[in-house]
């Protein structure tokens, strides 16, 4: 049986709290995409999203391959 020890420490918080800040920047993004771009800025989107897509599949693909914690 696998038993996963799930813990945060203070690193690990820091670290998600700066993900949190730094994550929510993307959202300026669309707004100065859209001010150089024009219309064609969503096209960019449409990619970004199917590269990120693929990058997702990959990672749960691994993480089902090696079910450890902190992998």
């Amino acid at each position: 049986m696998n038993h996963l020890h799930r813990r945060m420490g203070t690193f690990s918080l820091t670290m998600v709290g700066l993900g949190s800040i730094i994550g929510s920047g993307w959202l300026f993004g669309a707004w100065r995409a859209a001010q150089i771009a024009g219309p064609a800025a969503i096209i960019s989107w449409i990619i970004g999203m199917i590269v990120i897509l693929f990058i997702g599949l990959s990672y749960s693909e691994l993480g089902s391959m090696f079910p450890e914690a902190g992998g």
